[in-house]
């Protein structure tokens, strides 16, 4: 493992090009060289959780308590530019495509939530869907968006996966019955997402496939601590095991097909966000206290 840049505070979302790794912290969206150094600050912002990245620019959603903001600001940095001023209600995970930028916004446990759309420039937010059970987390392909709804709350087995096209109209459910869906991920085939389960200090969560054109779910690993936070690559998924704000969290993997899980990196505390490219995994550490975050890296993956 290396630490790309400790000292971060709170670090949360990540994303890597082929150049940078980014994250949004606290109240920062930052980058850093995929070999570790100096840490660049592209925006300071209220706040920032979510994370998504094109070409040009990096793209954050700011929780309702701090304007509900959707934002982006060039790679390089520079001024933030405010998409979408205030969401008024929860925005969360983010995507982009060639014209769009997409997000979810939790609403209430209550069929409040929707997905929504705006053009890349800004403009008049576009609604994909409504009545959602707190989505949380977002992805895209090229004729759909995907999302994860939380559903009525811990312990309840109300959540579900849904999807939608780019252009809105009637949502598909994908799976339904799942507790506490908090990630989602897509390939060329399937679509993947972690329950995070009961957050109760019980290791029940799972990491989920199945077909993007719906079919039978499939769990690829179960037994696990509170996953949060998905990728994929051609031959694995990738999570996050949060943990229970200790230094029991960890970084794991498992073949496409299922098998036996792998410990990619264990004893971290509060792990956040996963990115993989082409030769290793990324992740971002909490910390137990503000300022002793860090943005970590494992090759090979």
């Amino acid at each position: 493992m290396v630490t790309l840049t400790p000292g971060q505070d709170v670090p949360r979302d990540i994303a890597v090009d082929s150049t940078s790794v980014y994250w949004t912290a606290t109240s920062t969206v930052m980058k850093v060289p995929l070999g570790g150094g100096s840490a660049t600050t592209l925006a300071t912002t209220p706040s920032a959780v979510y994370l998504a990245i094109d070409s040009t620019s990096v793209y954050w959603t700011s929780p309702v308590g701090h304007g509900g903001a959707v934002m982006k600001v060039p790679r390089d940095g520079g001024t933030p530019t405010t998409l979408v001023a205030s969401t008024g209600q929860n925005p969360g995970g983010i995507a982009v495509d060639s014209t769009s930028v997409y997000w979810v916004e939790g609403g209430n446990n209550v069929n409040g939530g929707t997905v929504m759309k705006v053009p890349l420039a800004g403009g008049t937010p576009t609604m994909l869907a409504s009545s959602q059970g707190n989505p949380v987390d977002i992805a895209l392909d090229s004729t759909s968006v995907y999302w994860v709804n939380n559903g009525g709350g811990t312990g309840t087995a109300d959540g579900s996966v849904m999807k939608v096209s780019l252009g809105g109209g009637t949502p598909t459910m994908l799976a339904a019955g799942q507790l506490f869906p908090t990630g989602i991920a897509l390939d060329s085939t399937n679509v993947y997402w972690v329950n995070s389960g009961s957050h109760a200090g019980i290791a029940d969560g799972t990491v989920m496939k199945m077909p993007l054109g719906g079919g039978t779910p499939i769990t690829l690993a179960s037994g696990q601590l509170d996953p949060t936070a998905i990728a994929v690559d051609p031959t694995s998924v990738y999570w996050i095991d949060f943990g229970t704000f200790s230094s029991d969290g960890a970084v794991m993997k498992v073949p496409l097909g299922g098998g036996t899980p792998t410990v990619l990196a264990s004893g971290l505390y509060a792990p956040a966000g996963v990115a993989v490219d082409s030769t290793s995994v990324y992740w971002t550490n909490n910390g137990n206290t503000g300022g002793t975050g860090t943005v970590t890296k494992a090759t090979p993956k």
